[in-house]
């Protein structure tokens, strides 16, 4: 007890016992027991409830033996339901919940896992999607302060989140793998790398990437459908060492709007998934014809190459200029080529920064860069006079938009004056300088975006001597027409002038859900949150009609749609009180990716399973795993205590008392007539 409290204890039991004497024995003569009597219970009542003001507390020490957590997470995923083990699953989890001992020695916490992680109630194997690595993040939260031991039942085939192999999981997993972990003999798409958009009649690139699981050597048909019909095949070789081949090509856009088209490689002899040997693309094809300009102060052969790469598009057309007196309306052009910018671009430049209008420059050495320096702030150049030749290194990691390279590191050098070029602006580098033989990281070629402007850089010319080399190696002048096209399309392709501006996807799969985010500008061409969006949804085929709000968030708003079945669809984004809209098509897909796998992925389970000092199970391996679990050292009860801090005043009996004290005092009074 502390000294504080004892002190007052004292000071209480001095106080009752002075109001105790004065009240019944100071200056009391009478000669009687009665007197102590009252005096004592006086002393009582006045004590206890000066007790219960100080309210001194008590310490008692409570030792519990605490269990250790088991969670049991539960894959309840289709591609359980695909593999035909959903019943096995439910069994084991049965198991689990019915086993006395080890429901004894662990507090068992069950959990399904998907496209989230959930409390488990039941089991229907209907998520579309797994996350495997989700669970494991959320546990090392739910369970940070306590040692508990996981068991993953699952297939091991993970569609959505982060590799397992990055995942920081300190407690031990235990994998207990569901289905046939055998490599079967399968072939598949993995992946299309294209364009969303291109113009009318403009060949545009397609990358297919095909996969092979097998020990055989095997050819088979790559086939591109589009409105049933076959319009691309090519035949791919696979064998063991040689597991993926890619297939470019090129597609010709003839008709407008969304097109659609189908991969399909050829299926295997008694292949067991051929679900995943088709998977359908689209292509967004513009009909409206882009005006380029391009203004010189020179005369110069890249000017007519431009042109002529330019014009190879029949949608495109390219007018040349002389700076000096280009009276021209800007706003009449999608793109401005500024060729070798001098003083003399001094109005043009004014034009272009006023309408917001996309602009390429190429510099040379008639280039004024101390005129450049101070008319834009997006990049500036330190010249010497000094010129310096330049070869192309293609970046293959170029963002922007998709193309292949076609060989530009074998292309002559361009000429361009000797300095550092420095960005103000985020830029994106398509092709680096190579000086000699040093390859360096300086930009040759980059693009970048400036508020509502897209701006090339071409630090270099002579690029005419570009497209003569491309047609000796290729004997075609299509390869490098059809780089130049995409290089226009990306920068002329600008759409500020639209005040609704919506990005949808021309394609979706059953699985996915529809996610549609939209930007609405006032007349001030500023972000108007203010507005109330909805979206119209019809299906071509049935004539369906949904109607649906936005969402804002932030500055945009925000819609999300799914369980829409398979088919083609028109929707329409409208304004409320307003007369803008947006409209177009997109399709649904039948698509299921849990059906895209053929055997269950034990690789990467079992990588978990021993950098967390767990261990792998498979399939009827269930009660090996219950039995580990039990002799386990690791799992132990702990034994816990805790102090429990009891304050006096919750003590209510002692209320009790004082009410009988005090009612004892004044009834032994009443009956001797004291009062």
């Amino acid at each position: 007890m502390e000294t504080a409290t004892l002190l007052y204890l004292l000071l209480a039991i001095l106080i009752a016992f002075l109001l105790a004497v004065f009240q019944y024995l100071y200056k009391n003569s009478e000669k009687s027991q009665l007197k102590y009597w009252l005096f004592c219970l006086r002393f009582l009542s006045v004590f206890l409830i000066l007790l219960l003001f100080i309210n001194p507390s008590t310490k008692k020490q409570i030792i519990n033996i605490v269990k250790p957590n088991l969670i049991v997470a539960v894959d309840n995923s289709s591609s359980i339901k695909y593999a035909l083990q959903n019943n096995y699953v439910k069994k084991t989890v049965e198991k689990f919940k019915e086993h006395p001992v080890l429901n004894k020695k662990f507090n068992l916490n069950y959990y399904s896992l998907g496209t989230s992680l959930k409390p488990l109630d039941s089991l229907n194997f209907n998520e579309k999607q797994t996350n495997l690595s989700q669970p494991l993040n959320e546990f090392s939260e739910l369970y940070k302060n306590e040692f508990s031991p996981v068991v993953l039942i699952t297939d091991g085939n993970q569609t959505i989140g982060n590799n397992l192999e990055y995942i920081h999981y300190k407690k031990p997993v235990f994998p207990l793998i569901v289905g046939d972990t055998t490599e079967v003999e399968d072939i598949f798409i993995d992946k299309i790398n294209i364009n969303k958009s291109t113009y009318i009649h403009n060949k545009l690139p397609v990358e297919i990437f095909v996969n092979y699981k097998g020990s055989n050597t095997i050819a088979k048909n790559l086939n591109i459908y589009y409105k049933r019909k076959k319009v691309f095949s090519k035949k791919l070789e696979f064998s063991e060492n040689q597991t993926v081949q890619i297939a470019s090509f090129y597609l010709t856009a003839e008709e407008k709007g969304n097109q659609y088209y189908t991969a399909k490689i050829e299926e295997l002899k008694d292949e067991l998934n051929t679900i995943n040997n088709s998977k359908s693309f689209s292509i967004n094809v513009i009909e409206e014809t882009s005006k380029i300009a391009i203004v010189s102060s020179i005369l110069h052969p890249d000017l007519g190459m431009f042109k002529k790469a330019i014009e190879s598009n029949k949608q495109r057309e390219v007018s040349i200029f002389n700076s000096k007196n280009f009276k021209e309306n800007t706003s009449n052009y999608q793109l401005i080529i500024l060729y070798q910018p001098t003083a003399d671009f001094k109005s043009i430049f004014d034009d272009i920064n006023k309408n917001k209008l996309s602009y390429f420059i190429i510099s040379g050495i008639s280039t004024d860069w101390n005129f450049l320096n101070t008319v834009q702030t997006n990049v500036s150049k330190n010249v010497v006079l000094q010129t310096e030749d330049y070869s192309p290194i293609f970046n293959h990691s170029y963002e922007s938009f998709l193309f292949q390279d076609i060989g530009f590191s074998n292309l002559p050098p361009l000429e361009d004056l000797f300095g550092n070029v420095s960005f103000k602006v985020p830029y994106h580098t398509l092709f680096y300088k190579q000086i000699g033989a040093i390859e360096t990281k300086e930009p040759l070629l980059a693009t970048f975006e400036n508020s509502q402007q897209k701006i090339g850089l071409l630090l270099g010319e002579n690029s005419w001597k570009w497209r003569m080399s491309s047609y000796s190696n290729h004997q075609t002048f299509e390869l490098f027409d059809g780089f130049i096209a995409h290089l226009i399309q990306y920068l002329s392709s600008n759409n500020s002038a639209n005040r609704l501006q919506v990005d949808i996807n021309p394609i979706y799969y059953t699985s996915e859900t529809i996610q549609v985010t939209a930007n609405y500008l006032d007349q001030n061409l500023n972000a108007d949150t203010r507005a109330k969006l909805w979206m119209t949804i019809m299906n071509k085929a049935s004539k369906v009609i949904n109607k649906i709000p936005f969402s804002k968030a932030k500055s945009n708003f925000y819609l999300e749609i799914s369980n829409i079945p398979a088919g083609e669809y028109s929707y329409n984004i409208s304004i409320e009180n307003q007369d803008v809209t947006a409209s177009g098509n997109f399709s649904i897909v039948p698509f299921e990716v849990e059906q895209q796998f053929s055997n269950s992925n034990d690789v990467s389970l079992n990588f978990l399973a021993t950098k967390t000092k767990g261990s792998i199970y498979f399939e009827n391996q269930e009660d090996f795993l219950i039995e580990t679990l039990l002799n386990d050292k690791r799992f132990k009860n702990v034994q816990k205590s805790s102090v429990v801090k009891s304050s006096l005043i919750n003590w209510k009996w002692i209320l009790g008392i004082i009410i009988l004290l005090l009612s004892l005092e004044w009834f032994t009074r009443k009956y001797y007539g004291k009062i």
